[in-house]
Order: structure tokens, then C-alpha cells, then sequence
């Protein structure tokens, strides 16, 4: 629909030519309808730092949802919706999401943002949280911190260690850290390995699952003693 539009001018003109002498008073243009926001993005911001698309949470800490309009000029002059469905979850500009949150049904977790500038217009931006809990790796591994291993550099020492992702989904990358030096070993859990010359050595674990979390274990050390050589 086409809104007519009067200058002042014009009105004053019209009235003097009517022969009404009155006086002009400055009459405020009518509220623009364009939308002053053209887009939204929504970012989460957690162990702080602040990432874009996918928006991955991690399940053991609190995090935040922001929502960046643009133009930015105009972020404080327009309202933050926040809604689950058709429920409204909370206003302004960040919504915070606890721990709990994640751990219930998710029925506080966002879906969708709807701004609403001054004139009321309305711009809603879905998108989708994912909340992905870490991997984990055991405590109890072999070689144990400080175990005293005996061979030589032909010998084939057993690496073993235990992983489990709470999300089950069985997608789990290792690598073995042996003397600073890394080795992908994929989804194995344990692997023989070889060359070790005689002293003190160190190793750790690291995992990852699809969604790149990750853990590991603290670097622990054992002790190589050449005995196959020994007189």
C-alpha cells in the first residue's frame, strides 16, 4: 500500500490560495516503513571465546547467545526476542545458557531471535544449538606413570588406554604423543611401538570426537632398562 505524502510547503501554498491566512507550523514526517535491520547473526560465546556457525556447546560450561544486527549502528535501538518454538524465552541482546539448561529436556535452548525496531517491524532468524558432551579418556593407562620397562630398541612396548563419548556416537580420533613426537592411531586403543633406547621417556593420549572436543591425559614418563644387552 502507497502512503500520499504533503510537504509543508504544499499544505501552506494550498491554504494561501484559498485565501486562509494562517500560520505554518513544521509538521514531523510520518515514520519510515523500511526496516532499519537488513540482517541478524547469532553467535555463542563460551570459555571466552566467541565462535559463529555451527553453534557448538560444550555440556560442562555455561555459555551465551548473541545476537550481532546489521547494521550495527542500530543495536541499541531495536528489541531481542528470544524463543523456543513458539515459546518466549528471554529479551535483549545475549541470552545466557547454564549447565542445567543443557542437561534438561532443552527446552530452555533457543531456536529463533526476532528483532523489532521502533516502527514494529519484525525480522526472525532461526538456527540450531548443538550441545555436544567432551570425550573422556580413563585415568588408568599402561605403560602407568613411572613404570619401568625392560628391552631394547627391538622391543615392542603395549601403549593401551581407555576412551568413552558420552553422545555415544562412537566417532573417536587418538593420538599418541611419544616423546613430543604425535602418532594418529585413529579409533585404536592401544598400540605396540618400538625404538626405545635405554633412560627416561614420556607419552600422553589425546581424543576427539566428530564435533572436535577433545580431552587427554596429563604427560606421564617411564623408564626404559636395557637388559636383552646386558652381560
Amino acid at each position: 500500500m502507497k502512503k500520499t505524502k504533503r510537504s509543508v510547503l504544499d499544505i501552506c501554498l494550498a491554504l494561501i490560495a484559498g485565501g486562509l491566512f494562517v500560520a505554518c507550523l513544521h509538521v514531523p514526517n510520518a515514520p519510515s516503513d523500511e526496516p532499519k535491520i537488513t540482517s541478524v547473526e547469532i553467535l555463542v560465546k563460551q570459555f571466552d571465546e566467541t565462535r559463529e556457525s555451527p553453534l557448538k556447546i560444550n555440556s560442562d560450561e555455561d555459555a551465551e547467545l548473541i545476537a550481532l544486527v546489521n547494521p550495527s549502528k542500530f543495536k541499541d535501538d531495536v528489541k531481542y526476542y528470544w524463543y523456543k518454538g513458539d515459546d518466549m524465552l528471554g529479551e535483549g541482546m545475549t541470552y545466557a545458557i547454564t549447565t542445567d539448561d543443557m542437561a534438561s529436556s532443552k527446552k530452555k535452548i533457543p531456536d529463533m531471535v526476532v528483532i523489532e525496531d521502533r516502527e514494529k517491524n519484525h525480522l526472525e532468524t532461526k538456527f540450531q544449538v548443538i550441545i555436544n558432551v567432551p570425550p573422556q579418556i580413563s585415568a588408568k593407562t599402561q605403560p602407568a606413570d613411572g613404570d619401568t620397562l625392560y628391552g631394547n630398541t627391538h622391543t615392542p612396548f603395549l601403549f593401551s588406554w581407555q576412551s568413552s563419548d558420552r553422545d555415544e556416537s562412537g566417532l573417536l580420533s587418538h593420538t599418541l604423543e611419544i616423546d613430543g613426537t604425535r602418532y594418529n592411531v585413529g579409533e585404536l586403543q592401544q598400540i605396540y611401538q618400538s625404538g626405545f633406547t635405554e633412560g627416561r621417556h614420556s607419552y600422553r593420549i589425546l581424543v576427539e570426537d566428530s564435533l572436535g572436543d577433545k580431552d587427554s591425559i596429563p604427560e606421564r614418563e617411564f623408564f626404559v632398562v636395557d637388559t636383552v644387552g646386558a652381560p
